[in-house]
């Protein structure tokens, strides 16, 4: 099962199976929480588990489409480790930051399948070959 865990090593958790999706995403909530565009796992919330600590929660409405999100994160370190969120497509779902895998090498024969939000994709960032390159999450 891949592991992930904050800088600090307080709040650690891991899913078990492959992610539903992999993604990038451009867009101003990403770019804010991330100091850039983030690398997302989608994950059914009942392959997810927490092993160690406990995550502070943050709401959030995401700055796009209104949809609201909950935004988990060490209370020590500060690392954003994953969200949730009530948009159809999130629910039942949580979306973990890929970098907070253990593994620095786990997603290295899988690349991210789409990009949200190309728009606002800062434009030294080259489009990843192969993913569908969308404006919006559909």
């Amino acid at each position: 099962m891949p592991n992930g865990s904050c800088l600090c090593q307080s709040v650690k958790y891991q899913y078990k199976g492959e992610p539903i999706t992999r993604a990038v995403c451009h867009c101003h909530t990403c770019q804010k929480f991330s100091s850039g565009s983030s690398v997302n796992l989608l994950v059914p919330q009942d392959h997810f588990r927490i092993t160690a600590g406990h995550a502070k929660e943050h709401d959030h409405t995401h700055d796009e489409t209104g949809m609201h999100m909950k935004m988990h994160f060490c209370s020590e370190c500060g690392t954003m480790l994953w969200k949730t969120a009530d948009r159809e497509e999130f629910k039942g779902s949580v979306v973990i930051l890929a970098g907070t895998l253990d593994d620095p090498h786990a997603l290295d024969d899988t690349a991210p399948e789409a990009e949200f939000f190309v728009g606002e994709r800062a434009k030294w960032w080259r489009p990843v070959h192969g993913a569908q390159q969308l404006e919006g999450f559909t």
